[in-house]
């Protein structure tokens, strides 16, 4: 993929929105940010796209990452990938760690036959 997902270089950037929001996540009010590709993006340009679209939340308060959503794709002539995560995350001590991960995405590769996953885990008995 390259430098394809390095979002905030400016040649993968200029390919990008940016979009700052508030909104309720689980009934707390949250900060979003949003990237999502152009609208108005060419042929040539849409080829460079990785990252469909990701969404951060974070506490008003303290700013600390509340979930994250990832949705990535991308077709190469010799592989190809389809995956959509989201992860929600919790204190535990002084860190913000996963609290659950949910998985749903397909990749396949030349010569190989394509896989497929999907899983939900939950994170928990955390010790330091």
């Amino acid at each position: 993929i390259g430098n394809k997902i390095a979002l905030f270089e400016e040649d993968v950037a200029e390919l990008y929105d940016f979009v700052i929001d508030m909104e309720s996540f689980k009934g707390d009010l949250c900060y979003v940010f949003r990237i999502v590709p152009r609208t108005n993006l060419t042929a040539g340009e849409k080829d460079k796209v990785v990252i469909n679209e990701m969404t951060t939340w974070f506490n008003t308060a303290t700013w600390e990452i509340v979930a994250r959503n990832y949705d990535l794709s991308y077709k190469a002539g010799v592989y190809d990938f389809d995956v959509h995560m989201e992860v929600e995350m919790t204190k535990f001590e002084d860190l913000v760690v996963p609290k659950v991960l949910r998985y749903n995405g397909t990749w396949d590769v030349v010569l190989k036959k394509r896989e497929r996953g999907a899983f939900t885990a939950t994170l928990f008995d955390f010790t330091k």
